[in-house]
């Protein structure tokens, strides 16, 4: 079986990366990649995935305008490359063009999907894939809509792939629950253009006052000096981040990401981003997704999170979960690309 990968984005290699592991390893594929370089998108692939084969397509672009145009270029370059190549099915993560290059040239496509809400992507899309997977959360259907127990995320942090290591604590001088962890994305993305850059920094004294060592991972770099007073600002590639947020004592993110990240990984979360997805309704009903805007708001749900014991609550909740009700994410992406490739070749 012949597999071709769309990545678009740095977070699509750690969803992906142990499914092509799997896909080579269990079904004898042969796995390739297209990618559109994006900040460090090709070194972070080249670390993760060694020795799988790709190509570079398109170039990221910041602005709308700039976003169409690469759109329409990139679809272009899709069309050419892969009319060349020889695969039994694409698969890519939440995007236009790969979507529209499938239908035109009548391959198969298995595109995953965490955030139909923005319609101006999903709208535009979901009905050319042969099949878009989504967790069952999502209130959409269709007849090539299938939906799995569980979230993007477990496709690496199901305890099928990660196991945290507290020797990581130490060389950034922490401890087990002494710091909370903070995240500030950039409101370069489409999905964060609406964010006031900076505002995370507010929160930083407070946490300070509580006792709490602040540990930052800043995407804007130009926003430093406003942080570095109160905060460890981490310097990237940052070696297991995930164990750094598994032994927090709490997350505030204002990515929708990371948010759910700390959840899945028995950390409670406060997402300040103020996108509306119904994905995260489900962690807010177990207790551990906490939403808030403003500073008032950050504080207050701080507050709760502690008294209120969040730490151990969630990480009981979210283990039980992973253990009794949710899917391995991984699998659930290698079944559906080994299933629609076998139906494409039968048909």
């Amino acid at each position: 079986m012949k597999v071709v990968i769309d990545i678009t984005h740095p977070a699509h290699v750690n969803f992906f990366k142990y499914a092509i592991q799997r896909l080579r390893r269990e079904k004898n594929a042969d796995v390739s990649l297209i990618v559109q370089p994006r900040g460090k998108l090709v070194p972070i692939l080249q670390k993760e995935c060694p020795g799988v084969p790709f190509v570079t397509l398109g170039k990221h672009r910041r602005t709308l305008v700039g976003k169409a145009v690469g759109l329409g270029s990139r679809c272009c370059q899709l069309v050419s490359y892969l009319r060349r190549q020889d695969f039994d099915v694409l698969a890519n993560f939440d995007d236009l063009g790969l979507s529209y290059v499938s239908r035109l040239l009548r391959k198969p496509l298995v595109t995953f999907e965490d955030y139909t809400e923005y319609l101006v992507g999903f709208r535009r899309y979901r009905h050319f894939p042969t099949r878009v997977v989504v967790p069952e959360y999502l209130p959409v259907d269709g007849k090539n809509i299938y939906k799995y127990r569980g979230f993007k995320e477990l496709a690496y942090l199901h305890p099928n792939y990660f196991k945290p290591r507290s020797d990581r604590l130490r060389g950034h001088g922490l401890e087990n629950c002494d710091y909370v962890f903070v995240r500030e994305v950039s409101s370069s993305s489409l999905n964060y253009r609406h964010l006031v850059m900076g505002q995370l920094s507010k929160i930083c004294p407070y946490l300070k006052a509580l006792g709490f060592k602040v540990v930052l991972s800043l995407e804007e770099k130009s926003l430093r000096e406003r942080f570095a007073r109160d905060c460890i600002i981490l310097e990237e590639p940052v070696e297991d981040i995930f164990s750094l947020l598994h032994y927090a004592t709490l997350t505030i993110s204002s990515g929708d990401t990371m948010a759910r990240e700390s959840c899945l990984l028995g950390t409670p979360a406060i997402y300040t981003g103020g996108r509306k997805m119904a994905i995260n309704t489900e962690l807010e009903r177990r207790g551990c997704f906490f939403k808030a805007a403003g500073e008032g708001e950050v504080v207050e749900a701080i507050n709760r999170i502690i008294k209120s014991d969040a730490k151990n609550r969630t990480a009981e909740a979210i283990s039980h979960a992973i253990s009794h009700e949710w899917e391995d994410t991984t699998r659930v992406i290698v079944d559906n690309l080994v299933e629609v490739a076998v139906q494409a070749r039968t048909a």
